[in-house]
Order: structure tokens, then sequence, then C-alpha cells
């Protein structure tokens, strides 16, 4: 049962969630709600397998965080990303009609199977979202935004909704506005909406998985534990918040072999980094004041 769900959970509920997907929308279902069922029963699957097959026995003791979370959950992964949609939708569009018109061909390659498009969604799309990232870990001031994300004490499935909104707001932008603007359908937009569910969701997890090969596919929770390392060297790498791709080209996976990442996780010299919702949504605007608490050494 417990191998089963270390190696077997993700892949096949992966799988049957694109699936259902597809199949939902062909059959009518408006694509809004196939996000939301997807969403909510991943969660319900996740925190279940939390209970019953941990990574971190420690990480299911509850930090004060859930409620944190769960609005960040509200905002950054609901409110946020159906905003921005409308923002950007007739700006964009109007960009890709101008763009195909100025080439005299579709960007987009209507014809390739479905499974070729996802992959082209994927990759494109995902490149703004590493560099985004990466930066966000390299420029000061980006990282004010970031750090919101990173100062989460334990990691579990609610985790993949920590973001500051300005945070997403930008994620957003870079990776479904590359899509919008290449003119991808909305079967491929919805795929690509239920694969950033189901993966944040498992790869912030507090369940043991291995995925042996397949993390050069997905930048799954075996990785991305060590991306929220306390250790910068460590922390400083598997950028991918999808697909593992880019960091294989850019030369940033870090997948020791040899040891698992620590379970001590946050922001090594920001200890005191406010943990209610609404201090962190202020938190960049208050930095200085933040840094302030920063332990003397």
């Amino acid at each position: 049962m417990r191998t089963a769900m270390t190696y077997g959970l993700f892949p096949l509920w992966f799988t049957a969630a694109l699936l259902a997907a597809f199949y939902l929308y062909a059959g009518g279902v408006d694509a809004t709600w196939i996000v939301v069922g997807i969403g909510v029963s991943t969660g319900a699957i996740v925190a279940m397998a939390e209970r019953i097959h941990p990574a971190h026995v420690a990480w299911n003791q509850s930090h004060g965080d859930v409620g944190t979370d769960a609005i960040h959950v509200a905002v950054s992964q609901a409110a946020i990303p159906t905003l921005m949609e409308s923002l950007i939708t007739t700006m964009v569009l109007h960009l890709s009609l101008s763009a195909t018109d100025w080439l005299g061909v579709a960007i987009w390659p209507q014809s390739w199977p479905l499974v070729f498009q996802l992959a082209l969604a994927l990759v494109s799309a995902q490149f703004f979202e590493y560099w985004l990232h990466r930066l966000c870990h390299t420029h000061p001031f980006l990282w004010r935004f970031h750090a919101t994300h990173h100062c989460a004490e334990r990691l579990y499935f609610l985790n993949a909704g920590r973001f500051h909104p300005v945070d997403t707001a930008l994620s957003v932008t870079l990776s479904f506005g590359t899509l919008m603007f290449m003119g991808a359908p909305d079967i491929v937009m919805l795929l690509m909406a239920c694969w950033i569910t189901v993966h944040g969701l498992f790869q912030h997890c507090n369940v043991h998985l291995r995925l042996g090969p397949l993390n050069w596919i997905f930048s799954m929770a075996e990785l991305h534990r060590w991306h929220h390392s306390l250790v910068l060297e460590e922390a400083n790498s598997n950028y991918g918040n999808n697909i593992l791709f880019w960091d294989i080209v850019f030369g940033t996976v870090y997948w020791p072999k040899d040891k698992n990442a620590s379970p001590n996780i946050g922001i090594s010299d920001m200890p005191h980094f406010p943990q209610t919702w609404w201090a962190q949504v202020c938190s960049p605007f208050q930095w200085e004041a933040i840094e302030r608490n920063r332990p003397s050494h």
C-alpha cells in the first residue's frame, strides 16, 4: 500500500485528472468548474495521503499557518488569476491577431496532436516563468515579494497557494499571457491549468513520493524540497514550477542521490518573517523593518 502510494499516487492521479479534464470539456462542462473540481478533489486526496504516508511526521503538525495559507489559496490561486486573465485577454489577443496578420500565418500549430500542443505550451510558457522565478531569488526587489512563499516552516499541500499577490500576478501574466499571444486553443489552456493545479498540490505535499526517472520531467516534491532549503546553495536551484526542462537546459538542477532534503526549511536569515496573511501582503513595503529583526551573527 505505502510502496504503491510512493511510486504510483502522483503519476496515476495526474494522468486521470488530465484525461477527466479532456473528456469533461468535450462533454460541454465549463472549464472553470473542471479546474475547480480537479483542484478540490486533488487537494482532498493529497490531504488524506499526508496523514497516511507523510514524508515528515512533524510537517503534519500545524504551525498556525492553515488559515494564512487558505487565504493565500483563495486570493493568489483563485481571485488573482481570474482577474489577470480578464485584464490581459483583450490586449494580448489584439497583439496576437496583429502578429498573425504581420506574419501571414497563425503562430500556434493547431494541426499538431494535442499532446504535442500541450508540450509546446509547457515549454514556452515555463521558459518565462523559470526566469521570473530565478530572478526572484537573485534580484533584491523581486525577492521581497517571493519571500512570502519561502517563509513557510513546513511543506504541505496548501503551501501551493502561499504566494504574494504581486508574485502571482507576474507569473500568470507571463505564462498564460504567452499562450494567449501564441493563440493556444481553449483545450490547451484548460489542460495547462489542470497540470499546474495538480502538480502544484503534489509539489508541495507532505507525502513520501519517489518518481524515479519522472523527476526529469516533473519538478516534483522530491526535487522541490531542496528549493525550500535553509542552505542558499541548495535553495537556488530547481526553479521550474511545473517542469524541470529549463533547469536542465540552464544547469540549475540540484538532486543529490546520497541524501534527502532536510525537513528544516524557510528563510535562514529571517526567522521572524511575518506569518499572517495581511502582514505577508504588506511585507515588501515594510522590508526595512523586517530586516532589522534579523538575528545578529
